[in-house]
């Protein structure tokens, strides 16, 4: 295991307007764990967790990730630099997608965007894991909202399950909308995942989805956090298996995406899809 974590978070304030929403708060994150962010509503779980992917200003502090070169590279500071995200996997809580795209595109393109290889194969293995490859050739409109959460889900796994490297996931209240197989399947590509030395990093409400994190970083009404950690053994859980790293070709994959969404339903393209070209950088 690497020395260095694949997220590095260091003294980071974050303000919305006066209110100060996250307070000199450290945290790294490390290869082969899983960290559940949980509180009560408006406590700064998912502005933390967006934050980590560099998604929002903030008023201190420094956000760094390591990159496939084992580099600690600068993803956000308080003085507006930015850089590009290593291969990541990252399901907002309001899904991200667009209900124009097919279940196979929104899988394809991000396995394509966050360098992993695939072929038709791979892809419907994937899908039959969370129930979906029945569905792949059907609009995301289409999809339940439950079915909707599972490939929000999976699209945000999927760049670890396929890699060959350590990467990090970012999961927004991921068993939100999912029954209890899913839920059950959840907790086992979690711990699973953790087992083959990728990170993760979810914020939760749900008690069977905490009960599979190394550590819970409880937040409380006054910034505080307090942490509890929990031992796992490593799981045999039989994940799809790996195809490897590709080069990665993230702007002409996503330009392939938007022209597809754009051929189907040309009206007001980019505001519309704004959120699922976020999902997927």
């Amino acid at each position: 295991m690497s020395v260095l974590p694949l997220i590095q978070i260091s003294d980071l304030d974050i303000h919305r307007g006066n209110r100060l929403i996250i307070s000199e708060m450290n945290f790294e994150l490390f290869e082969g764990e899983v960290v559940a962010l949980v509180g009560s509503n408006g406590c700064g779980k998912t502005t933390l967790l967006e934050s980590s992917a560099g998604m929002h200003a903030i008023s201190s502090g420094l956000i760094s990730w390591r990159n496939e070169g084992f580099e600690m590279k600068l993803v956000r500071d308080s003085e507006g630099r930015r850089g590009s995200l290593p291969p990541m996997g990252l399901t907002l809580q309001k899904n991200g997608m667009s209900g124009e795209e097919t279940i196979e595109e929104r899988l394809t393109t991000v396995l394509a965007v966050s360098g992993c290889h695939y072929d038709s194969t791979k892809v419907s293995q994937l899908l039959n894991y969370w129930g979906l490859e029945h569905r792949k050739s059907d609009r995301i409109s289409q999809l339940s909202g439950g079915l909707a959460r599972r490939l929000a889900v999976l699209s945000g796994l999927a760049p670890a399950v396929m890699s060959e490297k350590p990467r990090a996931i970012l999961l927004d209240e991921p068993s939100e909308g999912l029954d209890e197989s899913a839920r059950e399947l959840l907790v086992d590509w979690l711990r699973a995942l953790a087992s083959k030395g990728h990170g993760v990093i979810l914020a939760t409400h749900d008690p069977q989805i905490m009960l599979a994190a190394d550590r819970i970083m409880e937040f409380d009404e006054k910034r505080g956090v307090s942490v509890k950690k929990q031992k796992h053994p490593l799981s045999n859980f039989d994940l799809p298996e790996r195809s490897g790293n590709a080069k990665i070709s993230k702007i002409s994959s996503l330009f392939h995406w938007a022209y597809r969404m754009e051929k189907r339903n040309p009206i007001d393209t980019i505001s519309r899809f704004i959120p699922s070209i976020l999902a997927l950088l």
